[in-house]
């Protein structure tokens, strides 16, 4: 029989007792999107949030949200350890990028113009003759082109699309359609002091996911799953869209 010192035992207790610790830490990584996602008064808040932070509490991992450009989130998430990219589009292309739990909320992709835009724009295609404004690494692009729609200005954050509207017409940042999301251009345009917008066109309804890099392990992602099971078999993720209904 093999004997152990209260001391060894100890250390291997503690061992791993860290080890699960580790496993159960995860960075979530997120952009400037709201209702979705997006800070207030320094806190990381929205419909999405509540949802995978309801699913950390579910799952019993401990969540470290952080906001920044999508185009950042996006490379990071593919790179580092334990985390997680949320709100996310699923597409093809993406597919084997990422471990998909969702779907987590539901948006609506629009164009925008200035007020005084007098351009018609009845079908995507045609977007085609006009500038679009987009977020780089933003499932929207992928959208846009595959409608033909390829006169496309990046940028790193949507905040700056709307002041590019209201640009000289012979200025070359300057772009006649502004390609985001219905429920928080209202409030981004505000933020950028840019009045006088209106609705183009509607472009598509899409389900939105926590995307989890595959350096994530298997056994976060199985929790994360299952608790997404219980929060939408129990009914709490439709009571939480239901308190944030616009």
């Amino acid at each position: 029989m093999i004997r152990r010192s209260i001391t060894d035992v100890f250390l291997l207790a503690f061992g791993l007792t860290m080890a699960a610790s580790s496993a159960h830490a995860l960075t979530l990584l997120t952009e400037e999107n709201p209702p979705f996602n997006y800070t207030d008064e320094g806190k990381v808040v929205g419909i999405s949030t509540e949802i995978v932070s309801e699913l950390g509490k579910r799952s019993g991992i401990d969540l470290q949200i952080q906001s920044m450009p999508w185009e950042k989130a996006y490379i990071a998430v593919q790179v580092d350890k334990e985390t997680c990219l949320y709100s996310t589009v699923r597409l093809d292309n993406r597919e084997r990028l990422f471990f998909w739990i969702g779907p987590i909320a539901t948006n609506k992709w629009v164009l925008i113009s200035k007020g005084d835009f007098a351009g018609t724009v009845k079908v995507v295609e045609d977007a085609r003759r006009y500038r679009v404004g987009v977020v780089a690494k933003d499932a929207k692009i992928e959208y846009l082109m595959g409608k033909g729609v390829t006169d496309l200005r990046e940028v790193s954050d949507d905040s700056l699309n709307p002041a590019r509207l209201v640009l000289n017409r012979d200025d070359p940042n300057r772009i006649d359609l502004w390609a985001t999301s219905a429920y928080g251009a209202r409030r981004t345009a505000a933020r950028a002091n840019v009045k006088d917008l209106k609705l183009v066109l509607g472009l598509r309804d899409v389900s939105l996911y926590l995307a989890c890099g595959r350096n994530t392990s298997t056994q976060t992602v199985q929790a994360l799953s299952r608790a997404f099971e219980r929060i939408n078999k129990d009914g709490t993720l439709k009571r939480i869209t239901e308190r944030h209904a616009f």
